[in-house]
């Protein structure tokens, strides 16, 4: 059994930290930014990194917050090779040949490899990230592991999806729907607005399942 540690937490931010550097001040994802996205006090964070095991509610919500699998912040987050590909990697320069090929028998196999991963169960897409829209939960060239929703009744209001349109494929926050539109939002807010999308143009919703931060493709 997983011990949720808190301090394989505090290594894991620290890891994102340093990851940081180089950046202007502004731009960094601080300890200060951590304790905003979780929405906790400075003394409740501090809590959770003396923690010898956290409580299963306190996991999911750093999890969800921070857009990580359990095993990347409490497991070794390795990718192992020599079992049954389960993961379609898509690099951003694929986006274009992989909207072509949707949808007629998988034909994006000429244009995407598929690898194992053995943290995720099933068949998923890894989508990499382009561009500072996602920042700091995804910052350009980390990559969305994504499974597609079964319904549009199963997205959950501010959480991150991969979106698959007509006109491309990008990462935002579903802010909510009617009957024509998807409202969605950047985590970035300098990014803010985003023009909603049309129903009828939104082929897949993809939602996170995992999340790559040093995969070299």
């Amino acid at each position: 059994m997983i011990e949720y540690q808190g301090e394989k937490f505090r290594n894991w931010l620290d890891n994102q930290f340093e990851k940081e550097r180089g950046k202007p001040m502004s731009e960094r994802f601080t300890m200060k930014k951590a304790i905003e996205m979780l929405e906790v006090s400075k003394t409740n964070m501090y809590q959770y990194f003396k923690s010898k095991n956290l409580s299963r509610e306190t996991v999911k919500k750093i999890t969800e917050t921070f857009a990580v699998s359990v095993n990347e912040i409490w497991g070794d987050g390795t990718i192992e090779e020599g079992t049954k590909p389960n993961l379609w990697i898509v690099p951003f320069r694929s986006y274009a040949g992989f909207l072509r090929g949707y949808g007629d028998g998988l034909g994006t196999k000429d244009n995407i490899e598929k690898i194992y991963y053995p943290l995720i169960k099933g068949e998923a897409y890894a989508f990499q990230i382009g561009g500072q829209s996602a920042f700091p939960l995804f910052p350009e060239n980390t990559w969305f592991c994504g499974k597609p929703v079964e319904s549009a009744d199963d997205l959950v209001k501010g959480r991150l999806y991969t979106w698959q349109t007509i006109d491309g494929i990008v990462t935002k926050l579903f802010d909510g729907m009617d009957d024509e539109y998807f409202y969605v939002s950047s985590v970035n807010k300098d990014f803010n607005p985003v023009k909603p999308f049309h129903r009828k143009s939104v082929k897949v919703i993809y939602r996170q399942v995992g999340k790559l931060d040093n995969f070299e493709y």
